[in-house]
């Protein structure tokens, strides 16, 4: 199980559960963004130093078309953490043409100073492409370990059909990673119908402000929203229990 997470304690939460290898990341909600080099030294400090910890790669929210300035910020985020005293295991990262397939020249010059013993992981942009077994062969070509996707469905559960047609189709040549929606209630059918041995989840769970003042006098935003609503401030967090779950379900079906 791969638990992604934005904070040290969903981090602790997913470890506690049982959980071995995290996707880092920033803003779960925005689909996750690069995290920050102080939550990556945190992490890496005060939890087992066996973990595993890919890093998201994904400097803004919205597409995977990346301009000059873009590329110039995720290099520089690459390069930092490669230079962090504190080990990263791998990235997570994807680009995107206009008319849906793969950037090969820009994603080639990301992954040019990756060392060759890093984990690559493709993200949820294989869920936008066109052609998913023309861009499969490139990611494989390019030395991609794991592609993450939902088989360009809206969740996982509902993509296992293509999921399985993707694993098929890859033939233990790149490991297709299931992810998106992914819950106790659906993960035995998911690995069962699509052979999927490894998968990915967030397992959350809504953690309520401790914030008892609220400024009922004014709509406040801090995204500069004009709703007419107040702002929800509860954050979402890992839940140790849930990963339990998902773990032993796991473990039921592959008996490891």
């Amino acid at each position: 199980m791969e638990v992604c997470v934005d904070s040290y304690e969903s981090a602790l939460a997913a470890v506690q559960g049982g959980a071995q290898r995290l996707e880092l990341c920033s803003s779960l909600d925005q689909g996750g963004l690069t995290p920050s080099l102080g939550l990556f030294h945190i992490i890496r400090r005060q939890l087992p130093s066996d973990l595993i910890v890919f890093v998201m790669i994904r400097c803004r929210s919205g597409d995977f078309i990346y301009d000059e300035n873009d590329l110039m910020v995720m290099e520089e985020e690459i390069r930092l953490f490669l230079q962090s005293s504190q080990r990263v295991d791998g990235f997570v990262l994807g680009t995107l043409q206009p008319d849906g397939t793969i950037d090969v020249t820009n994603l080639k010059r990301l992954i040019r100073s990756i060392p060759k013993d890093k984990s690559l992981t493709f993200h949820r942009a294989f869920d936008y492409v066109a052609n998913w077994q023309n861009s499969m062969e490139q990611l494989i070509e390019l030395g991609f370990h794991r592609i993450l996707t939902s088989g360009q469905e809206t969740n996982a559960y509902y993509g296992r059909k293509t999921l399985r047609q993707m694993i098929n189709f890859a033939q233990n040549r790149i490991v297709i990673l299931p992810g998106c929606g992914i819950n106790v209630t659906n993960l035995e059918s998911i690995l069962r119908e699509t052979g999927a041995k490894e998968f990915h989840a967030s397992a959350r769970i809504p953690k309520a402000t401790k914030m008892i003042y609220k400024n009922y006098q004014k709509t406040i935003s801090l995204s500069g929203s004009t709703s007419t609503e107040a702002e929800d401030q509860s954050i979402q967090i890992t839940d140790r229990e849930k990963v339990k779950l998902l773990i032993e379900i796991y473990r039921k079906i592959f008996g490891k």
